[in-house]
C-alpha cells in the first residue's frame, strides 16, 4: 500500500495529478483545491496518500496534510460517501473551516456539495462530529469554555431530536436562544428556550 509519496508534479489535469517520483509518473486524484493550488509548482512536494484496491484499478488519494488523509478516511467511512463525494467535501473549504462546520452540526455546508443531499449530510455530521478531536488545524484556538459551551449545545440538540424534533430545527432554535442570550452551558436552559422557539414555530 502506497501511503506517501515525495516528488515534483509533471502534470496537472482538473483533479488529477501526476507525480513523478524518481522517474515514474503516479496519478493522484485531489480535490479541487489542491490540485489548482498545486498547478506550476516546482521542487519537491510531499503527498500523503490512501491507497484503494479494487478488482479493476488501484487508485491513489492524495492530501497535502495528513490531517487532510484522517479525514477523507472518516469520511469515506460514512454510510454512502464515496471516495468521490469525500474530496468534494473537502474541496468545498479549507480544513480548519470545514471541521468546525462538522463539530458545530452545520449540515448545510456539506449539502452545498453536489450529489450529497440533505438527509446524507446530516448522517456525516451525526457520526463525525464527536470523532474529529485529534485533529490538529492551524488557528483552532477553542478555549475549555467555548469547549464545553459547544458540547452542551450538542446535548441540547440532541434532547431535543429524542423528542421527535428535525436535527435542523433544533440545531437553529438553539443558536436563536444562545443568541437571544440563553447562558450556552446550561442544557436544561437550552432545551427550554429552544422549545419556546419551537413552539412559537409551529404555532405561527
Amino acid at each position: 500500500m502506497i501511503a506517501l509519496l515525495r516528488g515534483t508534479v509533471a502534470a496537472v489535469e482538473d483533479d488529477l495529478v501526476t507525480l513523478d517520483v524518481n522517474g515514474v509518473g503516479y496519478a493522484v486524484q485531489c480535490h479541487l483545491r489542491t490540485a489548482v493550488a498545486l498547478h506550476g509548482v516546482t521542487g519537491q512536494i510531499t503527498v500523503h496518500v490512501h491507497t484503494s484496491v479494487s478488482a479493476d484499478a488501484i487508485r491513489l488519494y492524495g492530501f497535502t496534510s495528513v490531517e487532510e488523509l484522517r479525514l477523507f478516511r472518516l469520511l469515506i467511512a460514512v454510510e454512502r460517501i464515496g471516495p468521490k463525494a469525500a474530496l468534494g467535501i473537502l474541496g468545498r473549504a479549507d480544513l480548519a473551516t470545514m471541521v468546525r462546520a462538522l463539530r458545530s452540526g452545520d449540515a448545510a455546508m456539506v449539502a452545498t456539495v453536489p450529489g450529497i443531499g440533505a438527509k446524507t449530510a446530516e448522517r456525516v455530521v451525526l457520526e463525525l462530529r464527536d470523532k474529529l478531536d485529534g485533529l490538529a488545524l492551524p488557528g483552532d484556538t477553542a478555549t475549555p469554555i467555548e469547549a464545553a459551551a459547544e458540547r452542551a449545545i450538542r446535548a441540547a440538540v440532541e434532547g431535543l431530536a429524542t423528542m421527535g424534533f428535525r436535527e435542523n430545527a433544533a440545531r437553529d432554535a438553539v443558536k436563536s436562544a444562545v443568541g437571544a442570550g440563553t447562558e450556552p452551558l446550561d442544557v436544561a436552559a437550552l432545551v427550554a428556550a429552544a422549545l419556546r422557539r419551537l413552539d412559537m414555530v409551529a404555532a405561527g
